[in-house]
């Protein structure tokens, strides 16, 4: 095993993560499953995602790293994403009522505006994952990933909160992991329906 990737300037380093969280989140069930976890356990989406990404190159995240990661996009998903987020489900309702003529264009901005706040805490999370982990000799990624997304579940509390379930967790792997393939779009849709 060697130590985390040193190299910032690395093609690895540089899209690495968006590129296959957005393939992740377009498998069938996949999206539902996430944001389920995010609806009722309270669990941020990218960092479901980078768990277990994560655990298809590097060793197991250690707590220190899953919580460094939190950290790093904390304020930023608090400050930015979630209130983009909560304008473009607000304005849900408006989009076809006849009194609020550009409601449905201003959504879609805002829904554009949320998906490239997502992208920034994505970016993030790809420079941490090269600095803070091991890489992987190989191994089994879908069992790392378990134990990955437990652990951030553990460190957000999940488990204090209505509605977790383990279950829902290994829904999450198992899409990811399991699912058939599709081609992907060129970004994650944020909604299902």
């Amino acid at each position: 095993m060697t130590g985390p990737v040193e190299d910032r300037n690395s093609a690895d380093a540089t899209g690495a993560f968006w590129a296959w969280a957005s393939a992740a989140y377009a498998r069938p069930g996949a999206a539902d499953s996430l944001l389920a976890a995010q609806d009722s356990a309270g669990l941020n989406v990218n960092m479901a995602l980078w768990a277990c990404w994560t655990a298809t190159r590097f060793e197991d995240a250690p707590d220190g790293a899953l919580r460094r990661a939190a950290e790093a996009i904390a304020d930023w998903h608090q400050q930015v994403t979630l209130p983009l987020r909560a304008a473009r489900r607000g304005a849900k309702p408006f989009e076809r009522h006849p009194d609020f003529a550009g409601a449905g264009e201003l959504r879609d901005a805002i829904k554009a505006s949320e998906l490239e706040a997502e992208r920034i805490e994505i970016n993030i999370l790809d420079r941490l994952a090269f600095r803070l982990l091991t890489p992987a000799d190989d191994g089994d990624a879908k069992a790392r990933a378990r134990r990955n997304l437990a652990a951030y579940a553990s460190l957000a509390g999940a488990a204090k909160r209505e509605g977790f379930s383990t279950a829902l967790l290994h829904q999450i792997i198992d899409h990811i992991f399991d699912g058939p393939r599709e081609k992907t779009p060129a970004g994650r849709e944020r909604e299902p329906s």
